[in-house]
């Protein structure tokens, strides 16, 4: 392998395979060349090698394995698209066609349909070896006639970048030399020459990407659904009425879809031929159609037709005082959901309509002057920041263990890492990590700052803070109510008084955050790739959203239907759309493509400045919280924050009985040991 890709591969696990955040390895040996050959070695749910067996071996199953491996479901959202190079179907085939690459249980990235790859010393070429003998097969499981080749991956581009069939996932590929301007230019009905894209298969099971630059995080991109190969003849041969149904699609993954009846059921059976059948212990995957499978799969599951249920919030207090009940359920896993992470933004650009409100017989002044004298004030802001209780917060969701989904920093845990340390454990970033953020202390000390300046400034207190809501939920409703009131209560009504309003669900954030219309409001972001700089995304120049902030001395003027562009710096000394000094520090340390350790140290002091400055008040994963009973072992599947390994049931068992809370903190607790050995013994 390439100098090039020894310096960005900056870590190779124990499993030899690298994290998440770096380029990886495949669970085999590396040659002296550098190259990357599968061993004929299974793995445990744990990761760890074991003896040479013969291909596809049945497992032992372990302790408590249910006697028939089934996972039966419930589900209420049927199925609307069934083409998997669409992103609202991509999901859907997860455990039905393969990827190029896929992440293992500790969210560690592995080959897949590529067996092994390198990189050019400059790190613009990227080359993949594709696993061969995979057969592309029927619904029924039975042979097309052709195997997965290299070209795959470029019919799969081809018609991604064609606009025409709107896939929807285009700009996942435009790091792609020639892949944006062919896009364009089909966009624009123009010609358009597919030998000027950087997509192409030097042999038949050799796959070269060509970049437009380094790219870190580029292997953690083909985990979406433009990593999916199509057969072109098959393609061809279909038609209009390719991905109309289960059975107008070819299948190359751990199940194949072998019965489907439109709102009544849908049936997934093990692929007898797939290339890594060791690894699937579960037979059979049943899912049945209810229209209040949120509601009845609880008492499903007791009467054993599932084998899992999400236990909704009005029914938690019944099955957590129920000793049997209790028994069956555990914490919903951080991360394992939408990987949203929540927090509260401070405008700087308020566009609500100013005037009197009146609330409990007193009347308050709407004003975007008193809000922007409060909003540039950094010990008012500190204030905010520092009262917020996020367990309180939190407890809007789960009012049981909101402790654990609390979350201190923008950028979650187990997201990343660099020479075996977490990218939360960096300098930067541990004070925030391991101290609670909410201290009523600190904030009481700077909220008598902030009156002490802004009463000098001749600004009048209370500040009015606007805060739209999502009236259509319960939870969000409740949650406005619940901060409002906790921060009013902390710091004073003479201090702070929020003005709350809800909003329906539809065009929600279009009416709100993304238009200014807003004082203090809670918003929420979510990954892209394998790399820090995904969560700079939002604050950065850019956007379609609005976090905004004042940028001293200079102005970023939007024109109309531009929201947020970055039309170049003007010198004004008013309120502006973004900051510049945030701006050249994110540019600054993404520049660094090469030495990782550098780059994440440098992208986790712009994140540390967001919340020195208090721009950004982060509270944790609130769509991740609830209670579960569910037969599988959350730390047995397949885990990442973005792409469609989450999706799939390698390495799974089904137990007899569901894992309870004492044994899912144990399990936890055990996948953090483990999981911190391999970053410790990374090389």
């Amino acid at each position: 392998m390439k100098k090039w890709l020894s310096l960005l591969l900056a870590m190779l696990l124990v499993l030899t395979a690298f994290t998440a955040c770096n380029n990886n390895a495949d669970p085999g040996t590396t040659e002296p060349d550098g190259t990357q050959t599968q061993s004929p070695t299974t793995t445990d749910p744990a990761g760890n090698e074991g003896e040479e067996q013969p291909e596809n071996q049945e497992a032992v199953p372990p302790e408590g394995a249910a006697e028939e491996q089934v996972v039966k479901l419930l589900y209420s959202s049927e199925i609307s698209d069934w083409n998997p190079l669409h992103p609202s179907a991509a999901g859907t085939w997860a455990y039905w066609i393969d990827t190029l690459v896929e992440y293992n249980n500790y969210s560690i990235i592995t080959p897949c349909l590529a067996e092994s790859w390198e990189t050019s010393e400059d790190g613009l070429t990227w080359t993949f070896n594709i696993r061969q003998g995979v057969p592309w097969q029927y619904y029924d499981a039975s042979e097309y006639g052709a195997d997965v080749v290299a070209e795959d991956w470029v019919t799969s581009a081809k018609w991604i970048l064609d606009p025409a069939n709107g896939a929807g996932t285009a700009d996942l590929l435009f790091d792609v030399v020639g892949a944006e301007e062919y896009y364009n230019a089909l966009l624009n009905g123009e010609t358009a020459d597919w030998s000027t894209v950087g997509i192409r298969a030097t042999d038949t099971y050799v796959l070269e990407y060509e970049l437009e630059a380094p790219c870190p995080y580029f292997l953690s991109r083909l985990t979406y659904n433009w990593g999916y190969p199509t057969n072109a003849q098959y393609l061809e041969e279909m038609g209009e009425t390719f991905g109309t149904n289960y059975d107008t699609i070819l299948y190359c993954g751990e199940f194949t879809c072998t019965q489907y009846e439109p709102y009544s059921y849908m049936i997934s059976e093990r692929n007898p031929l797939y290339w890594d059948l060791a690894n699937i212990h579960i037979e059979r995957i049943e899912e049945r159609y209810n229209q209040e499978a949120g509601t009845l799969a609880p008492e499903a599951l007791l009467r054993g037709e599932v084998t899992y249920a999400d236990i909704p919030t009005d029914q938690i207090d019944g099955w957590l005082t129920d000793p049997e009940k209790a028994d069956l359920i555990r914490p919903s896993r951080p991360g394992s959901g939408s990987n949203y992470t929540y927090f509260f933004l401070i405008n700087f650009m308020p566009t609500y309509t100013e005037g009197t409100r009146n609330i409990d017989g007193v009347d308050y002044e709407l004003s975007h002057d008193q809000w922007l004298a409060a909003a540039n004030n950094m010990n008012f802001r500190k204030a905010l920041y520092y009262g917020l209780d996020r367990v309180k917060a939190i407890g809007c969701y789960d009012p049981y263990t909101p402790e654990l989904y609390v979350q201190n920093t923008i950028t979650p845990p187990n997201f990343c890492e660099t020479n075996g340390v977490d990218y939360t454990e960096l300098e930067a970033l541990t004070d925030y990590t391991h101290t609670d953020q909410f201290q009523s202390d600190k904030a009481l000390e700077y909220r008598d700052k902030a009156k002490e300046e802004l009463t000098a400034a001749g600004v009048s207190l209370p500040i009015v803070a606007y805060m739209p809501y999502v009236v259509d939920s319960a939870t969000q409703t409740n949650l406005a109510v619940v901060v409002s009131q906790q921060l009013e209560e902390l710091l004073g009504t003479d201090f702070i008084k929020f003005v709350l309003e809800g909003y329906p669900d539809t065009d929600y954030l279009r009416s709100t955050r993304r238009v200014g219309n807003y004082s203090f409001m809670m918003s929420y972001w979510g990954p892209d790739y394998a790399d820090p700089e995904t969560w700079t995304d939002p604050f950065n120049f850019g956007q379609a959203y609005n976090y905004i902030w004042r940028a001293e001395g200079y102005a970023e003027p939007a024109t109309e239907g531009e929201e947020g562009a970055m039309l170049g710096r003007t010198e004004f000394d008013e309120t502006y759309w973004k900051n510049f000094d945030y701006y050249d520090m994110v540019e600054e340390a993404c520049a660094e493509v090469i030495d990782l350790e550098k780059r994440y140290n440098a992208i986790a002091e712009t994140e540390a400045w967001l919340l020195d400055n208090a721009f950004v008040i982060p509270i944790g994963r609130l769509e991740d919280t609830g209670y579960v009973s569910s037969c599988t072992n959350p730390f047995e599947s397949q885990y990442a924050p973005f792409g469609l390994s989450n999706g799939r049931y390698k390495y799974q068992w089904v137990y007899e009985k569901p894992m309870n809370t004492e044994e899912y903190e144990a399990a936890m607790a055990k996948w953090e040991e483990e999981r911190a050995a391999l970053m410790a013994n990374a090389e």
